[in-house]
């Protein structure tokens, strides 16, 4: 006979423990939503806006799955996009080309405020079954972390954060 904490558990997911929510249009996030797991799933331009440092404790954390390719682009963005002093991201994501056969390290440069999944976007991915995970860790930085899938058979992955 199995314990009783066994047979809670076995063979069952709780989706309201964190959640799971799709995302088909543009979005801020709150400290509510942290823990949550998101399913991008659009073709059209979408941006998703980080709470600010005010609205966010560190620890807050959301994790981005490509369920749909998007040749728009999934712009995931900080609450405090100053290029000085606003939020950044830390840290990086494996970038893998789906037709080349490679892949290699990109990590988010100095005062980098946005990620750009874009399925067709030139040194950059986003394709379906890609995934960033970011955490705040201090007041005004995101690790980010995760893998990236690209068809640019030369991606270098240039085009992925961005402080624009």
């Amino acid at each position: 006979m199995r314990s009783d904490v066994l047979n809670n558990s076995s063979g069952s997911f709780d989706a309201s423990v964190g959640g799971f929510q799709e995302i088909t249009a543009t979005m801020s996030l709150t400290q509510a939503d942290s823990g949550k797991i998101f399913a991008l799933n659009s073709t059209s331009a979408v941006v998703v806006t980080l709470p600010t440092d005010a609205n966010c404790d560190i620890g807050c954390t959301y994790k981005f799955i490509v369920q749909t390719t998007n040749d728009n682009a999934y712009t995931i963005k900080t609450g405090d996009d100053a290029d000085s002093g606003g939020d950044d991201f830390v840290g990086g994501v494996i970038l893998a080309s789906t037709t080349a056969g490679f892949g290699h390290a990109v990590l988010a440069a100095a005062n980098d405020y946005e990620i750009v999944l874009d399925g067709n976007l030139a040194d950059t991915g986003g394709e379906k079954g890609s995934w960033i995970e970011v955490v705040k860790i201090t007041a005004d930085e995101w690790m980010v972390s995760g893998c990236v899938y690209s068809d640019d058979a030369d991606t270098d992955g240039t085009a992925l954060f961005t402080n624009s």
